[in-house]
């Protein structure tokens, strides 16, 4: 499990490529803590968390971070086994969020 400072940058693009590998089709929202959200709006900075929210719907919950479609299908990040194989693409490329601001390198 990561535990750096961008630690929920690496589980939420992990739980859209357990989606993504898992249905073949990108997930519409995330669910994910309040306090997750502002840690990643810190981590990310405006820009690329605009992008980010331009993407994906961002929806505070209780839950862990879930990325999911309006079709009921979803993925776990904390409760579902990650699947074997690697995404055809990647969330990081999805999304267009190649790195973390200069301060992250």
């Amino acid at each position: 499990m990561p535990n750096g400072a961008d630690r929920n940058w690496i589980r939420l693009c992990a739980a859209i490529d357990g989606f993504r590998s898992r249905y073949g089709k990108w997930p519409t929202r995330i669910r994910l803590s309040p306090e997750t959200i502002e840690d990643l709006k810190q981590v990310l900075g405006s820009e690329s968390f605009s992008i980010l929210e331009n993407k994906l719907q961002l929806v505070p919950d209780d839950a862990p971070i879930i990325a999911e479609n309006e079709e009921g299908q979803q993925f776990s990040y904390g409760d579902d086994k990650f699947p074997e194989k690697l995404p055809d693409i990647r969330a990081r490329d999805w999304l267009g969020i190649e790195s973390l601001p200069e301060f992250w390198d």
